[in-house]
């Protein structure tokens, strides 16, 4: 009997492109933004002929279909969960798309309609959509708050060029747990603040951060300390907005420089470009030079945590230590086999965090 290919053979081309994308998308990645093992681990061994989006998207439809069998079933906690899974697995495919294509906004647009649906059905959190005024446009932004009558202090969490907002879902219930409030920051560059409202990161970016708490004490009544925890390039965000705005308390960065350069491989130049509307490398690091940080200058009364992974391939400790040196208070703590931002201790990573701000920010 002949054997018939059902798809073509996967070109040399095709292989290093998922290749490349598998290196910004492990498996440990993954999981760290809240997708579902069977999911993450039949995503990383899809074939190359697929398009990862389409893959990706795939497995969000099978999650969705659950949710909604759940959901008229009367099964909420498992419509919510299975919401949440499509969450992180439209996550993973908007991803393939490094600039604004019509394909990514209606991914992005279809992750945050999922992790509405779970939100309109928690029965656990709060989970609230922001619209936070700025510039000409507004950012977007998640609160997800304990269901308790008290304001709860706030941590803001933020991204960096890939990974934004939703992402970050699982830190936020972790932040939950102990009491706390989080707000998942898209900033100017990032998510539907940059695909829907069209604002893109510039030198300008710290006064997003106080809009976001203005927002929150308009919202909530809790007018800080505050934290704020910055993952990957967003760890320069989350340090700038402490130096800036006094009400920020703790300050974690996880994976960042002070002096950020584009990098010299087309994932991250491309990236990097879009986050700051820009089209070529010499115009990124031309606003890229608007956002470095200087000690000498540039210093914060919130404490500051710095996390570095010593397996990190983009983020060296010497980069990563200039940040001590932002505050008169600040601590280094350093996982030796860790990834990027330290996707593979996530849990060990997300306690440890969670538990510092809840001692810096929750009077016990």
């Amino acid at each position: 009997m002949a054997n018939h290919r059902l798809t073509p053979e996967p070109t040399e081309e095709a292989a290093k492109r998922r290749a490349a994308l598998l290196r910004a998308m492990p498996v440990t990645r993954m999981l760290d933004y809240g997708m579902d093992h069977w999911d993450a681990t039949h995503l990383s061994n899809a074939p190359a002929s697929q398009p990862w989006h389409e893959a990706a998207a795939q497995l969000a439809d099978a999650q969705l279909a659950r949710a909604k069998a759940a959901a008229d079933r009367g099964d909420v906690e498992t419509a919510v969960a299975c919401y949440r899974r499509a969450t992180a697995a439209l996550i993973f495919a908007q991803m393939a798309f490094n600039t604004d294509t019509a394909a990514k906004r209606t991914l992005y647009d279809r992750l945050a309609g999922a992790y509405q649906a779970a939100a309109d059905l928690d029965t656990e959190l709060r989970v609230e959509r922001l619209s936070i005024p700025f510039g000409a446009s507004h950012c977007t932004a998640w609160l997800v708050r304990p269901r308790s009558d008290h304001p709860a202090p706030a941590v803001v969490i933020v991204g960096g060029q890939s990974g934004w907002g939703p992402a970050y879902h699982k830190q936020a219930e972790a932040l939950a747990r102990r009491g706390l409030s989080t707000v998942l920051l898209e900033a100017p560059g990032q998510g539907e603040t940059r695909l829907s409202g069209g604002l893109h990161l510039d030198g300008h970016v710290d006064l997003a951060f106080s809009a976001t708490l203005d927002t929150v004490r308009a919202r909530t009544g809790y007018d800080g300390p505050f934290g704020v925890w910055g993952n990957s390039f967003g760890g320069l965000l989350a340090a700038r907005a402490a130096v800036q705005d006094g009400r920020f308390g703790a300050c974690c960065v996880n994976g960042a420089a002070t002096k950020p350069e584009p990098l010299p491989f087309r994932t991250a130049s491309e990236q990097v470009q879009a986050l700051l509307g820009v089209g070529t490398d010499e115009e990124a690091a031309a606003v890229l030079r608007t956002l470095w940080l200087d000690p000498a200058v540039d210093q914060t009364t919130a404490e500051v945590l710095v996390l570095h992974g010593g397996a990190d391939p983009l983020v060296t400790l010497d980069q990563q230590k200039v940040f001590l040196d932002l505050s008169a208070r600040s601590t280094l703590r350093v996982w030796e086999d860790g990834e990027h931002t330290m996707y593979n201790h996530s849990a060990e990573r997300t306690e440890f965090l969670c538990d510092w701000f809840r001692s810096r920010l929750l009077a016990r």
